[in-house]
């Protein structure tokens, strides 16, 4: 292996890592897991208002049932899936389904039904049909009886919050394969948002629906910044704004609001995809100078070939180049090039 290959094995494994970790990370909020214990202990100041009498129709095992409700730290509610209540708080088929360690391609193979959808439904506006409850409650009891049946009743409140942290953990990793780039993008706006935050210039986030904004709250940047996928951009308090989209990923707007310059952030791990990601990253900075004949332009890419990294360097519709890799290494002269350049084309120093 020559000297340039174990280079750029190295850079693949360091960027593929990096990015693994804030993906889980994000995802864990974007999924709201953490939320669950809480949303179930409110839920059981009316527990009693939920009758049990049909449990075996659900799927729910009698000596199951019998350990659970004699319990001393187990609620029923927390452990079993009422029907009632997932028609009630379609959102919570996500806490019943990762606690019986269930994939949501398994639930849509075994119950026919795509949960996908409703999980995501944070208002609870997509209505789950009477026998879609039904069904879905039999299999995740099924399954949840059969873990606490083989723990040999010994099941506890510690466990079964692993079971949901531990499903949630495999849900994440099985979309990881395909996310690379996706979270590539959003680890660049991230990084723009806090220095924006950083250089005191950050005025209000852009909504994604509708036109809302929501005004910068220090006390609230961290749930700010871990919800980025729910902004278009951000506003900053001399009037010029960046924008989060696609072709290009990112447009850095003047107070006038014409584009003063466009970012494309291609990431990846395989150094045979590199002239590919190039060549996305030319048809849109293409497209760009089209509309906008000298505005700048800046790639932000991992895992670049030498072939492709002389391309690049020759190339007169790239203005500039930043290798993510570096970007991600805390005080680097790259990061620190890459945030000068942005703000100053936003009138910033």
């Amino acid at each position: 292996m020559s000297t340039d290959e174990k280079a750029l094995l190295l850079e693949a494994n360091r960027i593929n890592y990096r990015l693994r970790s804030t993906f889980f990370y994000r995802k864990l909020k974007e999924y709201n897991t953490l939320s669950f214990p809480q949303i179930i202990v409110e839920l059981l100041s009316v527990e009693h208002l939920y009758s049990w009498d049909e449990r075996k129709e659900w799927g729910i095992g009698e000596d199951a049932f019998s350990y659970i409700i004699t319990h001393p730290e187990l609620n029923l509610l927390q452990v079993f899936c009422h029907p009632k209540l997932l028609r009630e708080h379609p959102r919570l088929l996500a806490y019943y389904r990762n606690i019986a360690v269930l994939s949501q391609k398994s639930v849509s193979y075994l119950a026919k039904i795509d949960v996908k959808k409703k999980e995501n439904d944070v208002y609870n506006t997509i209505p789950l049909e009477p026998d879609q409850a039904i069904k879905l409650s039999i299999l995740f009891n099924e399954h949840i009886t059969l873990i606490i049946d083989s723990s040999i009743q010994s099941f506890t409140e510690r466990e079964l919050y692993g079971l949901l942290l531990t499903s949630t953990g495999a849900q994440i990793d099985g979309s990881w394969r395909n996310a690379i780039g996706e979270e590539a993008e959003k680890v660049v706006q991230r990084l723009l948002v806090n220095e924006a935050k950083e250089r005191n210039v950050l005025g209000a986030f852009i909504s994604r629906v509708g036109t809302s904004v929501e005004q910068f709250n220090l006390n609230k940047l961290e749930e700010q910044v871990s919800n980025i996928h729910k902004y278009r951009g951000i506003l900053l308090i001399n009037q010029t704004s960046i924008l989060f989209s696609s072709e290009p990923d990112i447009s850095l707007i003047a107070v006038n609001g014409t584009t003063v310059s466009v970012i494309e952030v291609k990431g990846g791990a395989d150094p045979a995809g590199a002239l590919e990601r190039y060549g996305a990253a030319k048809k849109s900075f293409g497209e760009a100078r089209r509309l906008s004949p000298d505005v700048p332009t800046i790639l932000v890419a991992s895992c670049i070939t030498p072939e492709v990294h002389t391309r690049i360097s020759q190339d007169t519709l790239i203005t500039s180049y930043y290798n993510l890799t570096e970007l991600l290494s805390e005080n680097s002269i790259s990061y620190h090039q890459f945030m000068n350049e942005v703000f100053s084309l936003l009138g910033i120093v």
